[in-house]
């Protein structure tokens, strides 16, 4: 998803430089500005609005108009013809410029400039670095997109921040035949905080995790996230294992105005429409219906379609997908039939579809236990259709075996093929190093919660050292293709908040999920 700056305003940010602050004594608005080199147009607050004269680069300095910035984050801004000179007073804070002159005087000290200020239409332009500084502003800068992003210092307490932490919660199913996933998603979270605190943390700030079991049940969800942000006061959730639960608060946090990073569930309804304060990573099931369609008719050349779906939200969301998806790439359902999202005895529905005209299978549930015993059961029966499952299902060889797997076909979102990757290797290496004893078969879930973590840390980055929850969604706004370790390509805007919209095939070959396809990409829902 690209977003062209003189078009939507929402302007790309990657990891830059950080422009060293000394707090000032005087109290600035607090506010989050985006601006590019050579456009007019700029974001501020998350609202798009112009200026009157567009950042440029001196001499390899950036400038920006002084009124723009200054009068943004409360202060006033006199201009002395005579003199040339500009003064920008906050507080006791008062900066004094010269326009052609290299030196600048803060209180009582005299600054020399790396390049001087000077005029262009009317406008006074003067070095961004100098504003930061001598205002407490934090500013990031990236010198290939020639994007700039100033935040204020924050004003009054923030949920969660503390001067050295950053607390955080997460609901993740650690009991019980679903902690299969829970378990080592919480691993691949914690292992990637573990590294970003082992090496100082964000601008001094430790990510505290907090992790609660909600044992897979929405009404423990509840209450678990109600605790979070009316007792714990985290900053944010990161990380929801399971559409139930996810499904059950996501319209509480968004109306507590509290960020909701990474669901770890595909339900479109989390971010279509776009919620304010919501922010998917994983492609949607509704997106991963079509691309099975797709795959299954105009690459396998697998026409007649049977589906098996839990009877539930994230089931028939699958199911209207693929129906979408055959409808778009020629393909025919010629066996749909729901189930259970309990169901332990899949004989009958396999006996359908083993009398149906089907040569392609496709099993949705949320459940890889429930998935793997569906497929045991069509293994042991003798069905000849090619299987196919959801992403939620990479687990499976881990699951039920690598002889009963054989042969099935997965989507993929996170991309392991070459192991040899040095993004692929970082984690395995961070992830062994915390968690010795964790369940390599089931690493698909554990980069699932690192990819959780990549972003949130990304997002508070961009925020500045001076966080808000206003401030990490409009951090969040300016993702353009953004890429990570593991998360690749992650976009977001401000009516766009899906973050993931392409995923490729695997297929189980001796219990390794070898990939099979290219990345494979469908009109967004």
């Amino acid at each position: 998803m690209k977003k062209v700056l003189s078009l939507a305003l929402a302007i790309a940010l990657v990891v830059g430089l950080f422009a060293g602050v000394r707090p000032a004594s005087a109290q600035t608005k607090d506010f989050f500005m985006v601006l590019q080199v050579g456009f007019k147009q700029y974001a501020l607050n998350g609202l798009p609005l112009n200026s009157e004269v567009a950042p440029e680069i001196v001499n390899g300095r950036t400038f920006v108009p002084v009124r723009l910035i200054a009068e943004t984050f409360g202060a006033t801004v006199d201009w002395n013809p005579a003199s040339r000179t500009v003064t920008i007073t906050l507080g006791d804070v008062e900066v004094v410029l010269t326009i052609g002159a290299t030196e600048a005087i803060i209180g009582s000290d005299t600054k020399v400039l790396e390049a001087a200020p000077y005029i262009k239409a009317g406008r006074t332009m003067v070095p961004v670095r100098l504003i930061s500084e001598a205002f407490g502003l934090s500013v990031y800068y990236d010198s290939q997109a020639k994007t700039i992003s100033i935040k204020s210092q924050t004003t009054g307490v923030v949920p969660g921040i503390t001067g050295n932490q950053i607390l955080i919660g997460s609901f993740s199913v650690q009991t019980g035949p679903y902690a299969v996933v829970g378990v080592p998603f919480s691993q691949g979270m914690q292992s990637y905080f573990d590294m970003v605190n082992d090496a100082g943390g964000v601008y001094g700030r430790k990510i505290n995790l907090e992790v609660v079991d909600d044992q897979f049940n929405p009404a423990n969800t509840v209450t678990v996230v109600k605790k979070f942000v009316t007792e714990d006061k985290v900053f944010a959730v990161v990380g929801g294992v399971g559409s139930p639960g996810c499904a059950a608060v996501v319209d509480y946090l968004n109306d507590q105005k509290v960020p909701f990073i990474y669901q770890a569930s595909g339900l479109s309804s989390l971010s279509i429409p776009a919620k304010q304060y919501v922010f998917a990573v994983q492609p949607n099931y509704i997106n991963e219906g079509q691309v099975i369609a797709k795959y299954a008719g105009s690459t396998l050349g697998l026409k007649n379609i049977a589906v098996l779906y839990s009877n539930d939200q994230a089931g028939n969301e699958w199911l209207a997908g693929t129906k979408q998806g055959a409808s778009k790439f020629g393909s025919t359902i010629v066996l749909e039939s729901p189930f259970p999202a309990t169901e332990t005895d899949f004989t009958a529905y396999l006996l359908k579809v083993q009398s149906s005209n089907a040569n392609a299978l496709i099993i949705y549930t949320s459940s890889v236990a429930t998935a793997g015993l569906a497929v045991k059961t069509a293994k042991s029966l003798g069905l000849t259709q090619k299987i196919f499952l959801s992403y939620v299902a990479a687990g499976l060889a881990g699951t039920i075996g690598a002889a009963a797997a054989e042969g099935v076909y997965i989507p993929g979102w996170v991309d392991f093929s070459d192991v040899t990757s040095p993004d692929v290797v970082k984690f395995f290496s961070m992830w062994n190093k915390y968690y010795p004893n964790g369940n390599q078969a089931l690493y698909s879930y554990a980069c699932a919660g690192w990819v959780a973590a990549e972003v949130f840390t990304e997002a508070v980055r961009r925020s500045g050292p001076y966080p808000t929850r206003d401030s990490l969604v409009w951090a969040l706004e300016t993702f353009d293709g953004w890429s990570g370790y593991l998360a690749k390509d992650i976009s977001y805007g401000p009516t766009a908040h899906s973050g993931k919209y392409s995923l490729f095939f695997m297929q189980v070959q001796k219990g390794a999920l070898v990939k099979v396809s290219n990345w494979i990409n469908v009109l967004k829902p």
